[in-house]
């Protein structure tokens, strides 16, 4: 069971019902710890993290409330910037339950009147011939290949959640918070400094890629890692010390197992490599300023803990992907499948497969005016002896070594003699290649 801190009791109250209110007394002198031991005593110590929740789903359903409200609600909140969670807490303050019923009723009506409005532009978008286009931020990336790149990573927010609740044995939401297009400079000047930014190579991607984590989430990290509650406001913000990148070290090599995870239906088998932390965004020049980027982010809610990790793809790191991203992705492989159960799984549905197999006895090179000139009767001079084994190709790529026999009916035939060692396949070319080393020949002991 993860703790609520005692400083968000006073935010989250508002979220009771009037029912939960009046059976906790309606006192609204009483002190955060006295409203934390009663919530405890009336309804259970697992109350204050379901009532947490319930209050950030409100808030998030409140998000939208800055669309329709009037200057006159608006200066009754005193809200100096009134956009996102900053309303919505305001909103949960002061207004009375049926208050708060109509803006909901207001915010489904607008919303309902903004879908209608997107199907009638989507509809009379073949009439338009004139579009605007921003040359500043130029689109790379239409929007079907945004949207699979975002249900993608959705599948990554939820591996992130389990590997952070795992790191901080307390609950972790991780959810996407948006994804956009954006130049690299712009998303450089948006991080932090110092930061915790890490680089690093996705195979088969051609270029790197950038993982951000915001330093209250990794100061709240490391504070629950090293037994403490995991609270990160009014840490000062300052450089990582060697004992918290080592702890952030651990967290970064499950993350990016993670994201592995979430590329593999689109990049089976691929391989993150060569990750280096950076803490000077400044210093970090994977791409050129102007370059766009895919910027993806994510935002981490605990108890006494939020703040976004971010994931840029600048846009030649994806270009090979791109045509890959216009099949909707799935995760990568059904719960509780290993690696060695889903490889056994694809041998199954692979065995039925058929597969050229061709054996060579030998190879050499004549000059174009000896071939004009051959006739029957001629010999050729091969590279191979007559005790050495025959390469057996199968599927184009040396698989076996084998001497040639007979069967019933005098079918010519090839005796498997062992197989042909992973670490001197190259040396036998492929079937399809005209030329080979003198030294590929295995010789017969």
């Amino acid at each position: 069971m993860s703790e609520v801190p005692v400083e968000e009791i006073g935010r989250i109250i508002p979220s009771l019902s009037e029912g939960e209110w009046e059976k906790l007394g309606g006192r609204s002198e009483l002190s955060a710890e006295q409203l934390l031991e009663g919530l405890k005593e009336t309804f259970g110590n697992d109350f204050p993290e379901s009532l947490w929740r319930r209050h950030k789903n409100r808030i998030h359903q409140l998000n939208w409330a800055h669309h329709i409200l009037n200057d006159a609600e608006r200066e009754r909140l005193g809200v100096d910037v009134p956009i996102g969670a900053r309303m919505s807490q305001r909103l949960l303050e002061l207004c009375s339950q049926a208050e708060i019923e109509d803006v909901h009723r207001r915010i489904n009506e607008f919303r309902e009147e903004r879908r209608r409005a997107q199907m009638q532009a989507r509809a009379s978008s073949s009439e338009v011939s004139v579009k605007s286009y921003d040359f500043k931020h130029p689109a790379r990336v239409n929007r079907d290949q945004l949207r699979t790149l975002e249900n993608l990573h959705d599948n990554f927010a939820r591996l992130l959640s389990s590997t952070l609740s795992g790191a901080m044995r307390k609950i972790v939401d991780v959810d996407t918070a948006f994804v956009d297009q954006t130049t690299y400079r712009e998303y450089i000047l948006s991080l932090s400094n110092p930061s915790c930014t890490y680089q690093f190579l996705l195979d088969p991607m051609q270029g790197s890629v950038v993982l951000d984590f915001a330093m209250p989430v990794v100061f709240g990290l490391v504070d629950r890692i090293h037994g403490g509650r995991g609270f990160s406001r009014g840490v000062e913000h300052r450089q990582m010390t060697q004992l918290e990148m080592g702890v952030m070290a651990r967290v970064v090599k499950r993350a990016l197992q993670d994201l592995e995870a979430t590329w593999q239906p689109i990049l089976p088998g691929n391989l993150i490599h060569d990750i280096e932390l950076e803490t000077n965004p400044e210093f970090m020049q994977i791409t050129s300023a102007p370059e766009i980027c895919i910027l993806l982010a994510f935002e981490v809610n605990a108890p006494g803990l939020s703040g976004l990790i971010s994931l840029c793809y600048p846009y030649f790191t994806l270009q090979s992907t791109l045509p890959r991203l216009g099949v909707q992705a799935s995760p990568a492989r059904a719960p509780g499948l290993s690696d060695e159960r889903v490889r056994e799984q694809n041998r199954l549905r692979l065995g039925g497969m058929s597969l050229p197999a061709v054996a060579e006895f030998g190879r050499t090179q004549i000059p174009a005016a000896a071939a004009r000139t051959l006739e029957v009767g001629d010999v050729i001079r091969l590279d191979a002896h007559m005790e050495d084994p025959a390469q057996i190709f199968v599927g184009g790529q040396p698989k076996f070594l084998g001497y040639p026999c007979a069967v019933a009916g005098d079918t010519a035939a090839v005796e498997i003699a062992g197989r042909v060692p992973p670490q001197f396949s190259a040396r036998y070319g492929t079937v399809d290649e005209r030329e080979r080393s003198p030294e590929a020949v295995l010789k017969s002991l």
